[in-house]
């Protein structure tokens, strides 16, 4: 089928590029005048107990409000006192009235001392908006400027907007920052791998018409999907990275059938091979990443759409367009060679052109080789033939013992201090958690009642007091706000009777502070608290409340961040063995269907889950524990945010499906040919491990630039996807799988003969009979 697909694009080379030129136009044009914005958050689970709470709330007091929080700090503690506040009010009268501005609440205006810090030097107003998250992050810098900065007051904006606004900042920041370190690096290896810059600029363009394609339809899906801001990162990531790693094999491959041929002829052995190969591996990718739509939470179903889009996209160029451009170069493919500088005398001068040479030989080695061959990964291979069994445990052994910290693994949803990239809206949230416990360090619990039937009689009322009683007991509640507790300024007494009115004969000003705790027959409370919501005391603090007995009659929900991090990490723990399990059988289904073979998709899934056990010790060994924190520049959290070893297992499975593709693809190639598989083994890892070494390496430079990261999130996530690749592209698909191949020897290729015909049926494995008739590779002997 390849090999047609091949053929076809010979014969129509110069249309095509043309035509896929017009497809990246035609998608970026669209998502100009169609595309969506992408949005923060979208971590909250659907129909959890949490988005139950948030329904109510938006049903019965409007959706889409939010608010601004500013932190004004005072060199002395006279923070409650008339000159400060009166400060405070100044630098809000520009927003006062202004619209999207609702009211503002302040310890002036409430006499609330939830809003005087506990060492009295800071205090904060709250800013309530009747616009949406997303549209408040788009006018926060209107609103900043009317906001003033008393020269005697530290003045700091956050809140949800400013928080999210920040990320988005950064997030543009670490997006170009990686362009600007990924490419040029880029470019050096593969000149380095190919040595002529037509041949390394090829890469970069299958990577330049992939992802913006990629990213306009990621905007087009935004426009009726939720698509959360981090997919254009996880896009551009896992694009870079497959555009290059594709075009890599494709190009090599390339150039390795033209020496021994025409164009046409090096153009479909080429594609037969080499092309073969990427499709699967590019299936096995978007395999891997389409397990993160099996989660509820939108976010990550966002970032599996993106990767899978990205992934096909990848596929789409490298499939069509790059073979279509390696046709119309033909032998011009190989030049603009680029020679490397001499170094130092005669003698150290013929050494380092040795070891290009060297160099050169592993990445050049043609898959039809004799036996032998020379540079480091011929050496390699030559002492893992001879030693398998003692080389092989000790790496097993070194990769256990670097996982083992995962068992201690403590999962967050993120939204802690160290969490949020800095700037004011770090400061600003740090003083909030620091100053104002009182207030719920931050967060806020906000149990949810609904009853039956509008109106709160008498009866709801008492066992509305009881309830809150009950919560008032729970350990780490430091606080509880209802609709039974007075404004400020006005006695429990007198407000008891006009609650006990209708409406319509109630003060405006109390019948307007009722309705921000009563609508219709839901009303809502406020739990102050001293627990980190990411922490364990806060998951404590969530379960407790919960399980607090609610009125007779009624049905309790509870909201807030503690309350989304619960939901959020239960819905992960439900999800992910699935999603494991889903993305290794269908993987290993993939790997059978290509090789003929039940053993070795056995082996490949078991070597990928060591690699990615490896990953994700040092992860919480270095992010959760905080090991290295000062030379990587973070503060640890203390816990790893939930989404990162979802994407890590869902990026790097399929990265080392790759790796694990092509290299056995070669030792399959040289099995047909030989019929001895420990001499396969070794010809195959020579002639690959050079080349998966430059894929890894370019992988490791794309990881590593989000490694660099001012979001900890981003940043354990690139450390972690980095190491991983590193580790299966040297350790794994170097060293333990050859290992492993040369102790089950003609094993590997075993299946059922029901089964192998079967397969051969369907088109994807051909057997070593067909291949050799086709002429792709010699007869063995």
């Amino acid at each position: 089928m390849f090999a047609a697909l091949g053929r076809f694009i010979y014969r129509h080379r110069r249309p095509i590029p043309l035509v896929m030129l017009g497809v990246a136009v035609a998608a970026f044009s669209m998502s100009a005048a169609f595309g969506g914005q992408l949005s923060p958050g979208g971590f909250t689970i659907p129909g959890s107990n949490s988005a139950r709470a948030e329904a109510l709330l938006a049903r019965s007091f409007g959706s889409g409000r939010t608010s601004l929080v500013v932190v004004y700090v005072s060199p002395l503690p006279d923070a409650a006192g008339a000159a400060v506040q009166r400060q405070v009010d100044q630098s809000l009268r520009r927003l006062r009235g202004h619209s999207p501005v609702s009211s503002i609440l302040t310890y002036a205006s409430t006499g609330d001392r939830t809003f005087v810090g506990d060492q009295g030097r800071a205090t904060f107003a709250v800013v309530n908006l009747s616009i949406s998250e997303t549209q408040a992050i788009t006018r926060l810098p209107a609103l900043e400027a009317r906001i003033g900065h008393p020269r005697a007051l530290r003045t700091y904006v956050t809140g949800a907007p400013p928080v999210d606004a920040l990320y988005n900042s950064t997030l543009q920041r670490d997006l170009e920052r990686t362009e600007v370190i990924t490419l040029p690096i880029s470019l050096v290896l593969l000149l380095f791998v190919f040595g002529s810059l037509v041949a390394a600029a090829l890469p970069l363009l299958t990577a330049g018409l992939a992802l913006p394609t990629a990213l306009a339809i990621v905007s087009l899906l935004a426009a009726h999907l939720q698509m959360s801001i981090f997919v254009t990162n996880v896009a551009t990531v896992i694009g870079l990275g497959l555009a290059i790693d594709y075009a890599l094999f494709l190009v090599r491959r390339f150039r390795e059938e033209l020496a021994a041929g025409d164009v046409e002829r090096a153009l479909e052995r080429t594609m037969a091979t080499a092309g073969k190969a990427i499709a699967i591996s590019g299936t096995a990718v978007a395999i891997g990443l389409s397990s993160l739509i099996l989660f509820p939470a939108p976010g990550l179903r966002s970032m599996g759409i993106g990767g899978v889009v990205v992934a096909c996209c990848t596929l789409l160029f490298g499939l069509t367009a790059l073979p279509a451009v390696l046709a119309l170069l033909g032998t011009r493919v190989n030049r603009m060679r680029v020679g490397w500088p001499r170094l130092g005398s005669r003698r150290r001068s013929a050494g380092a052109a040795g070891a290009a040479a060297a160099v050169a030989a592993v990445a050049e080695s043609p898959g039809r080789s004799a036996p032998g061959g020379r540079g480091f990964w011929a050496g390699v291979a030559r002492l893992v033939m001879r030693h398998p069994l003692p080389i092989a445990l000790p790496v097993v052994a070194l990769l256990v013992a670097v996982g083992t910290p995962f068992l201690s693994l403590q999962l967050s949803t993120g939204g802690s201090i160290a969490d949020i990239p800095p700037g004011p809206a770090r400061v600003g949230f740090a003083l909030l958690t620091r100053d104002f416990p009182s207030a719920g360090g931050g967060d806020v619990l906000t149990p949810v009642i609904a009853y039956p039937t509008p109106g709160l009689t008498a009866s709801r009322a008492r066992q509305l007091a009881a309830y809150t009683a009950r919560l008032l007991q729970v350990p780490g509640v430091t606080s509880v706000q209802s609709v039974l507790d007075p404004p400020p300024h006005v006695s429990r007494a007198a407000y008891r009777r006009w609650l006990a009115l209708p409406a319509d004969r109630r003060p405006p000003a109390v019948e307007s502070y009722v309705n921000a705790f009563l609508a219709g027959r839901v009303t809502q409370l406020q739990v102050g608290n001293d627990a980190n919501a990411n922490g364990a005391a806060g998951n404590r603090l969530v379960v407790r409340v919960r399980r607090v007995r609610p009125p007779a009659g009624a049905r309790t929900y509870v909201t807030g961040g503690a309350a989304d991090a619960v939901d959020f990490t239960q819905a992960f723990q439900h999800t992910m063995p699935l999603a494991v399990v889903v993305v290794m059988g269908v993987t290993a289904l993939v790997l059978m269907l290509t090789f003929g073979s039940l053993l070795l998709p056995l082996q490949a899934v078991a070597m990928s889950l060591l690699s990615l056990s490896a990953a994700f010790g040092a992860l919480v060994w270095i992010f959760q524990q905080g090991h290295l924190a000062s030379v990587l520049g973070f503060t640890p959290a203390g816990s790893i945010v939930a989404t990162d070893p979802v994407l890590i297992f869902a990026i790097v499975f399929g990265l080392s499906m790759d790796y694990e593709v092509f290299l056995l693809s070669r030792i399959r190639e040289r099995y047909v040919a030989t019929g001895d598989t420990r001499r396969a083994v070794a010809e195959g890892l020579s002639a690959t491990g050079g080349l998966i070494t430059s894929a890894a390496l370019i992988m490791i430079t794309v990881f590593g630039a989000f490694g660099l990261s001012n979001i900890l999130e981003l940043k354990a996530l690139g450390f972690g996807m980095a190491l991983a690749v590193a580790v299966d592209a040297s350790l794994v698909r170097g060293v333990l799988v050859p290992a492993l191949m040369r102790l089950l020897g003609r094993a590997n290729w075993w299946a059922p003969r029901r089964l192998q015909r079967w397969v051969e049926r369907l088109g994807f494995y051909e057997p070593p009979a067909a291949v050799a008739d086709r002429g792709e590779l010699p007869v063995a002997g």
